[in-house]
């Protein structure tokens, strides 16, 4: 199966504007601007085309029953399957063209250290990890908790405008940041157009999934007063100091490999050893 392509596929000519909340009564309830209103709507727009997906390979899209809980979709052939698929649905919105993009992509503290701390299975379970992004400009002139009648729907202003969409395997588009200063997740990277998304041009794209997780898995807690690292340059120089033994994931590893691509990492960054 290839997600990817499926993805965009299906997703061509999709119509994102929603008007707002329509009740029993034909009265349209505005949505406004609210980020979290918006998030909503885009994952209800993409559900439908995942369920499609799973369908047409055998599979089944399940979603957690808590909404606290890694991921936002979930893609198997049963629950006893360990080639499960992860689906996260991000949202951001930029105030202009030259607005950098960038999401948050989960803990870092929780299943990747622990295996099922605040996931849906095991993370061992899954085999592959997506994001789907979505980044809109918001539109200010938008109406905020107002009613219509249906027929008046012509006038409501519709809370965003020039969505654009990404879907992308998470560790080509994680950065070497976390998300926020103050919190432990994930950030991804910055860029400045949705492509370097659509096309994973993330730091860990060439370093790979396994590197991906050991970086985050290692990487200083928030309140650790000892920060070992907070780049890729300097984790890299940290892993080539490391004895091997020491440097555990939840799934196995090549750690040759591993140890090579970041060797080659160093040399390409005219790191010292």
């Amino acid at each position: 199966m290839d997600l990817i392509k499926e993805f965009y596929d299906l997703m061509a000519g999709q119509v994102f504007d929603s008007y707002g909340i329509l009740d029993s009564s034909d009265k349209i309830h505005t949505l406004g601007t609210d980020s979290k209103i918006i998030g909503r709507i885009f994952e209800m727009v993409t559900q439908p085309i995942l369920e499609e997906i799973a369908a047409k390979n055998g599979l089944e899209l399940i979603t957690p029953e808590s909404q606290t809980v890694y991921p936002d979709f979930v893609m198997m052939k049963d629950e006893k399957s360990t080639d499960k698929i992860a689906i996260d649905i991000k949202t951001t919105y930029v105030n202009s063209d030259r607005s950098s993009i960038g999401f948050t992509l989960g803990s870092y503290a929780s299943y990747i250290r622990n295996n099922t701390k605040n996931i849906k299975f095991k993370y061992t379970d899954y085999s592959k990890h997506y994001v789907i992004g979505f980044v809109y400009k918001r539109n200010d002139r938008a109406q905020e908790s107002r009613v219509y009648d249906l027929s008046e729907r012509s006038s409501i202003q519709f809370p965003y405008y020039d969505v654009k969409y990404f879907i992308q395997e998470k560790y080509k588009i994680g950065g070497e940041k976390t998300g926020s200063g103050n919190t432990e997740n994930i950030g991804s990277f910055s860029a400045k157009s949705i492509e370097e998304f659509r096309d994973g041009k993330g730091p860990f794209s060439e370093l790979g999934a396994d590197i991906f997780d050991v970086y985050w898995k290692y990487y200083p807690r928030f309140k650790n007063e000892d920060k070992t690292y907070q780049s890729l340059d300097k984790f890299a120089t940290w892993f080539i100091e490391q004895d091997p033994a020491s440097i555990v994931l939840l799934h196995t590893f090549d750690y040759q490999e591993m140890r090579r691509r970041i060797e080659a990492y160093i040399v390409a960054r005219g790191l010292k050893k």
